[in-house]
C-alpha cells in the first residue's frame, strides 16, 4: 500500500474507533443519564474545541461522573485524535496506572483497557517504536479473547491490523499478510448482519491495507482475489441504514481507485484505465485521492501525467491552507520525485530532493517544538498534581490534628465533668459527715449543760461558760477577740481558760474561736447569698488566704464547693 493510503486509513479508523470507544465505555446500564450526554458531547466537541472538551472531562471527574480511568482515558482520544502523541501517550500511561489492580466487570472497563493500549501502541508505532507497539497489540488481542461483541471485535481487529503494520515495518511480509489475512475473515463473517457501518468499516482498513501490501511488495497478483470481498463490503456498506453518503463516496473512491492499481501492477490496463477514469469522474476528489490516481499513472508508467497529479494534489493542499505533514512528505512528494526521477526530468527531480529535504528538516525542528511544548505541558501538569498532593497531605494533616485536638478537648472536659462529678459526690458526701459530726457535738454540748455543777470539775464548768458564751456571735466574729477577750469576759484569767479548752476540747483559745468563726460562716453559705467576700469579713477573719486555708482545713473543700454540697443536700431533701 502507498503510505498516503495508509495514513489515511489508520487516521480515519483511530478518529471511528475512539468515538465509539467513548460510546461504548459509557454505555453500562448504571450509568447515569448524565454521564452518557456528556460523553456524546464531548466526543463531538473535542474535533472542534479540544481545550473546552479538556475542562469538561476534568470537571466531570471532580464531580464524579468520570472515574479517573475514564477521564485519562478520554484525554487520550482526544490527544491522540490531535496528533499530540506525547500528550496521548502521558494521559494513556496515567488511565492504565489508575486502572492498576482494579477488576475489570464492565464494558466500560473492558473499553478503557483497549482503547489505552492501542493508542499507546498507534504512539509507539509513529515514533519506530515498533516492538513496544506488537507488545501493547498482542495485549489487546490476548484480552480481547473469544468475544464476539461489536466492540472486541472492532478492538481485536484494530490490533491485528496495527500489529500487521508493524511486521511489515519490520519486513516480516508474511506475518503481516497472515494477520491481515485474519482481521479479514473475522470481518467477513461477523458483518453479515451488520446494521451500523461502524461494524464494517474495519473491513475496508484491512482490505485496503492488504491490497496495498501486496502491490508494494512485487506480489499484485495476490490482490486481485481481494476484489470480490472488497465488493462484498461495499454491499453490506450500502445495506446499513445509518450510512451517510459521503461515507459511501468515500469507501467507493477507495476500493475502485486500489482495484486500478492492483490491474496496474498486474498488467492488465485495460482494467486499470477503466477504473480509473471512473475514480478521475468522482465528484469532490480530495487530495488523498487525486495522490492515489497519480500513484496509479506511475505504476502503469505514465509519468508524465502522474507529475501533473501530483502537482495538483500539491496545489490543492496549499489551497486549502492544510497543515504540510510528514505524511505529506512522505507519500505526495516523495511519489512526486519517484515519478520525476523515471520520467527523466533529472533535474526537476534534483529541485524536488532539495525541497524535501528542506520540508523534512523544517518539519523536524516543528516536531522538535512540539515535543517540547508538550513535555513543558506534561511538566507543568506533573507539579500541579504534585502541588495538588502537597496541598491535600497538608489539609489531612490540619483535618487529623483538628480532630486529635477536637477529640483530646472533649476527652479533657469529659475528665474535668467526670472529676467535677465526683467530686460533687464527695463534698455532698463529706458535708453530710460534718452535719454528723456537729449534730454530735451539739448533744455532747446539751448533755454538758444538762449536768449538775457540783458534778463538774472547774475546769469543766468553765468549758461549759465558753461554749454558753459562743451562742452570742457578735463575740468571735469580732476580729480583736482573743484568749484575753474571753478571760475577761468570764471573769478569769486566760491561763484559766487555755487549760479548760485543752482539757475538755484539746485545742486552745485560738483555735477555738476560729473554730466558731469558720461554722458561722459555713452556716451563712448554706443558708445565705450573700458573697463569699462579704461572708468572709462577716466571720471574724480579716485575711482571706487565712480563712480559705482554716476552711479547707476544717471541711476539706472551698468555700464555694461548700455552698454548693450544701444546696444540693437541701435540694435532695424537698
Amino acid at each position: 500500500m502507498t503510505r498516503s493510503r495508509s495514513a489515511a486509513y489508520r487516521l480515519s479508523l483511530t478518529i471511528l474507533v475512539s468515538v465509539f470507544a467513548l460510546i461504548a465505555s459509557c454505555s453500562r446500564p448504571d450509568r447515569s443519564e448524565e454521564a452518557l450526554a456528556l460523553s456524546d458531547e464531548l466526543q463531538n466537541l473535542a474535533f472542534s474545541d479540544m481545550d473546552t472538551a479538556l475542562e469538561r472531562v476534568d470537571s466531570a471527574r471532580r464531580a464524579g461522573l468520570f472515574t479517573s480511568v475514564k477521564a485519562n482515558t478520554i484525554k487520550a482520544c482526544i490527544y491522540e485524535n490531535a496528533d499530540l502523541r506525547r500528550m496521548a501517550a502521558y494521559y494513556a500511561e496515567k488511565a492504565i496506572a489508575a486502572g492498576a489492580g482494579h477488576a475489570i466487570t464492565t464494558t466500560a472497563d473492558s473499553s478503557d483497557y483497549c482503547t489505552v493500549r492501542w493508542i499507546l501502541a498507534d504512539v509507539t508505532y509513529a515514533n519506530g517504536e515498533y516492538g513496544k507497539s506488537l507488545a501493547l497489540a498482542r495485549e489487546v488481542l490476548e484480552f480481547t479473547g473469544n468475544s464476539t461483541s461489536p466492540y472486541a471485535l472492532a478492538m481485536k481487529c484494530r490490533a491485528l491490523s496495527q500489529m500487521a503494520d508493524c511486521e511489515s515495518e519490520l519486513h516480516h511480509l508474511d506475518q503481516a499478510e497472515r494477520l491481515l489475512l485474519q482481521s479479514i475473515d473475522i470481518l467477513m463473517e461477523d458483518t453479515r448482519q451488520a446494521t451500523s457501518f461502524s461494524d464494517i468499516d474495519p473491513l475496508f482498513y484491512s482490505l485496503l491495507s492488504l491490497s496495498d501490501l501486496y502491490i508494494d511488495n512485487g506480489m499484485a497478483a495476490r490482490a486481485l482475489p481481494l476484489h470480490a470481498k472488497m465488493d462484498t463490503a461495499m454491499n453490506r456498506l450500502t445495506q446499513c441504514p445509518d450510512t451517510p453518503e459521503w461515507v459511501v463516496q468515500l469507501r467507493r473512491n477507495n476500493v475502485t481507485i486500489s482495484k486500478a492499481m492492483a490491474y496496474a501492477a498486474n498488467g492488465q490496463r485495460a482494467q486499470a484505465e477503466a477504473l480509473l477514469r471512473e475514480h478521475r469522474q468522482s465528484p469532490n476528489l480530495d487530495v488523498a485521492d487525486k495522490t492515489a490516481d497519480g500513484v496509479c499513472l506511475s505504476i502503469m508508467g505514465r509519468y508524465d501525467e502522474a507529475v501533473r497529479l501530483f502537482d495538483e494534489a500539491d496545489s490543492m493542499k496549499r489551497a486549502n491552507c492544510d497543515v504540510i505533514t510528514n505524511v505529506h512528505v512522505r507519500t505526495l512528494l516523495l511519489h512526486k520525485y519517484d515519478a520525476l526521477q523515471k520520467a527523466g526530468r533529472t533535474a526537476e527531480a534534483l529541485a524536488m530532493a532539495d525541497q524535501i529535504r528542506q520540508l523534512t528538516d523544517s518539519l523536524r525542528l516543528q516536531e522538535r517544538e512540539a515535543d517540547v511544548h508538550q513535555l513543558q505541558e506534561i511538566k507543568r501538569q506533573e507539579e500541579e498534581i504534585v502541588r495538588k498532593q502537597q496541598s491535600l497531605s497538608t489539609q489531612r494533616i490540619v483535618i487529623i490534628a483538628t480532630v486529635i485536638l477536637l477529640l483530646m478537648a472533649i476527652f479533657i472536659i469529659w475528665r474535668i465533668y467526670r472529676y467535677n462529678r465526683q467530686l460533687a459526690q464527695k463534698n455532698r458526701q463529706l458535708y453530710e459527715r460534718i452535719r454528723q459530726q456537729e449534730h454530735q457535738e451539739e448533744e455532747a454540748l446539751e448533755s454538758l449543760a444538762a449536768q449538775p455543777a457540783d458534778t463538774l470539775s472547774q475546769n469543766k464548768q468553765l468549758y461549759r461558760r465558753l461554749c454558753e458564751l459562743m451562742n452570742r456571735p457578735e463575740i468571735y466574729t469580732d476580729a480583736d477577740t482573743n484568749h484575753e477577750t474571753l478571760a475577761r469576759l468570764l471573769g478569769t484569767n486566760h491561763q484559766y481558760v487555755y487549760a479548760a479548752l485543752r482539757e475538755c476540747a484539746d485545742t486552745t483559745p485560738a483555735d477555738f474561736l476560729n473554730l466558731h468563726r469558720i461554722r458561722h460562716a459555713a452556716k451563712l453559705l448554706s443558708t445565705t447569698d450573700d458573697p463569699v467576700g462579704f461572708i468572709i469579713e462577716m466571720s471574724g477573719i480579716p485575711s482571706r488566704s487565712t480563712f480559705n486555708r482554716l476552711f479547707h482545713e476544717h471541711y476539706s473543700m472551698s468555700p464555694s464547693e461548700f455552698r454548693k454540697a450544701a444546696k444540693e443536700s437541701q435540694e435532695s431533701v424537698f
